[in-house]
């Protein structure tokens, strides 16, 4: 319990906010550190204020000066329409927990934090004691700073008052700066709970502490399940995306990511299962989305029906067996529509060269049937490399990019939805400059 106390004293001293967003697009307290290699960024995607809290294992910094750091810890949030915080870091990122809309980027990289686990002293769903009746969750504003939250249940969640977003069985909001309480009623057990910034959580009249629970596993998922336990040693791989259901229309492709929560820093190796036949490849794209701490694969369905996608991690656990996760698709004429990308600019072949370090400016338009775009992923064919991720959200959208064309490597885009959906790969035809 002492780390809780420093964490809640540092929470309640004002630093756990950063006090004015800049206007962008994605610790020691000092700055401009020569061994701070690793840059971290937290977006806000608009709409609404997203909060943050994380860890590194070295040295942190902060880049602008709306951050707020002590020792290896920061706090702070971004919106409510746009704003970004960037850090430095050496060492690794050891926790860290996201609420509202925003985006995390390690070194310009789209990265997804349901790989990570929470800053020690953080509440997860396993603090929350399981309970089969209607439960009263009750999320108060210590004062000081800007507190935002997401949660999810296994059951039904209703608001108590008119200023909170309830979608299923999830729900998110924020409060601050000074006070404000949010009160939720719902049923089942607590599957996800991501709070940053100075608040405190009671659950029925009892404060909800870290370790106060006696049960229950953190899920990482998108909300729509229950939790899912990874193995102890590091083993187990979590869904990331999408949640446990899908659906697609046939000859479409789907983007499925794995996370092992308890590494989180170290290359994943798995097995992908498709219908129970290994699948191996081709491999060239869902490896570039693999990572530190996660492993995907990108499938294109062409039979209608329920199909079963699998990941195994490579190293065994204690137990003998090998942590996994699943997806159970459904193909049909109903299914989720993949999204589309178009070109817009150049508008024409792109003049390239081997060694200019001139850039051009890039930019796509991205659609999606569902209204749910998510990224967009840029692309050089021939080369096989992730160039850089885009967000991009709703149902049109565009991004753009400053990219120097390498003769060789052409450039092109997909787009992926919050369902996992892969458009088509559209890209510019390279001539040669000289």
């Amino acid at each position: 319990m002492g780390e809780d106390h420093s964490r809640r004293r540092f929470l309640g001293t004002g630093l756990a906010v950063g006090v004015a967003p800049g206007l962008a697009r994605w610790v020691r307290g000092g700055r401009g550190e020569d061994n701070q290699s690793e840059r971290l960024r937290i977006e806000s995607d608009g709409g609404g204020i997203a909060a943050y809290e994380f860890t590194v294992t070295g040295s942190l910094g902060q880049v602008d000066d709306d951050d707020r750091v002590e020792a290896n810890r920061a706090v702070g949030h971004v919106g409510p329409e746009r704003g970004t915080d960037t850090f430095r870091y050496s060492g690794d990122l050891s926790g860290v927990v996201l609420a509202g809309p925003a985006s995390l980027y390690l070194n310009d990289v789209r990265t997804r934090t349901a790989g990570f686990p929470h800053p020690e002293g953080s509440l997860t769903s396993a603090d929350f004691e399981p309970d089969s009746g209607t439960n009263l969750l009750r999320i108060e504003s210590d004062g000081g700073g800007m507190a935002a939250y997401e949660f999810a249940v296994g059951g039904a969640v209703d608001q108590r008052d008119d200023d909170d977003h309830v979608s299923g069985n999830r729900a998110w909001g924020h409060l601050g700066p000074e006070r404000g309480v949010d009160e939720f009623e719902f049923a089942g057990a607590v599957t996800r709970f991501d709070l940053a910034g100075p608040a405190s959580v009671s659950l029925n009249g009892s404060s909800v502490t870290p370790d106060s629970g006696d049960s229950g596993s953190e899920d990482p998922n998108s909300g729509d399940s229950g939790p899912e336990a990874p193995d102890s040693d590091g083993s187990g791989l979590v869904r990331a995306t999408p949640g446990p259901t899908v659906t697609a229309t046939a000859d479409s492709t789907v983007l499925f990511e794995a996370a092992a929560p308890n590494a989180p820093n170290r290359h994943v190796f798995a097995d992908w299962y498709v219908d129970g036949r290994e699948y191996v490849g081709p491999g060239a794209f869902h490896g570039q989305m693999s990572g530190r701490g996660r492993t995907a694969i990108a499938y294109r369905f062409e039979s209608p029906g329920t199909h079963d996608v699998r990941a195994e991690a490579d190293e065994r656990a204690e137990s003998g067996g090998r942590g996994g996760t699943e997806w159970t698709v459904e193909v049909g004429s109903a299914g989720n529509r993949a999204p589309s990308v178009e070109l817009v600019s150049p508008d024409g072949p792109v003049a390239a060269s081997r060694d200019s370090p001139e850039r051009t400016t890039f930019e796509i338009r991205a659609a999606d049937p569902e209204g749910a775009l998510d990224r967009v992923v840029w692309w050089e064919s021939q080369c096989d490399r992730i160039v850089a991720v885009s967000t991009v959200s709703g149902a049109d959208d565009s991004a753009t990019l400053e990219h120097a064309p390498s003769a060789g490597c052409p450039l092109g885009a997909r787009a992926i939805d919050r369902e996992g959906g892969v458009s088509e790969l559209v890209g510019w035809r390279y001539e040669s400059a000289g």
